[in-house]
């Protein structure tokens, strides 16, 4: 019996150690607005206000996206659905454009692209397109867009050529 009892308040007392700083002051702020008395209502609001700051605090900045995380799966947001604390979506890139440093082929004969960002992007199993090595001396620029699929597919366009080819980033 005592077991149980224990148990019973391990469960309570693991729960409020996982609470939620932003829900317990989005709450605490919505519980001052209901109140009809503005004198009461200013001091509920003054002494909700701190710690609603700390845990607008307390959640990591996200941070813009960048051309080295192009071709990566997006984190989730880190933030709740309250107006007060949602900020505004970051502008999504959708295309790069770099110069391949190295050419290397898989077993298969499928291409790896090496970019001078060091970002390394390798041709799709199912793509039959055939990449030639370019000629010495010149330079392999190629732009790099999100394909139509929701698959995470990317097509990569060499300069000079229309023949989209399908690829997946690896590094």
């Amino acid at each position: 019996m005592q077991i149980r009892v224990l148990a019973f308040i391990l469960v309570f007392v693991a729960g409020a150690a996982h609470a939620d700083p932003t829900a317990d002051a989005s709450a605490e702020i919505a519980k001052c607005a209901g109140i009809a008395d503005s004198a009461a209502r200013l001091k509920c609001f003054d002494a909700a206000a701190p710690r609603a700051n700390g845990a607008a605090a307390a959640q990591p900045a996200r941070e813009a996206p960048d051309r080295d995380g192009f071709g990566f799966s997006a984190p989730e947001p880190l933030t709740t659905a309250e107006d007060f604390v949602n900020p505004p979506p970051l502008p999504e890139i959708t295309q790069i454009t770099a110069t391949v440093i190295e050419l290397a082929r898989t077993l298969r004969g499928r291409s790896i692209f090496v970019l001078a960002n060091g970002q390394v992007w390798r041709q799709l199993d199912g793509d039959d397109t055939d990449v030639q090595d370019p000629q010495p001396g010149k330079t392999m620029k190629v732009a790099i867009e999100t394909g139509l699929g929701l698959l995470g597919n990317y097509n990569l366009t060499i300069e000079g050529s229309n023949a989209p080819i399908r690829v997946r980033r690896v590094k």
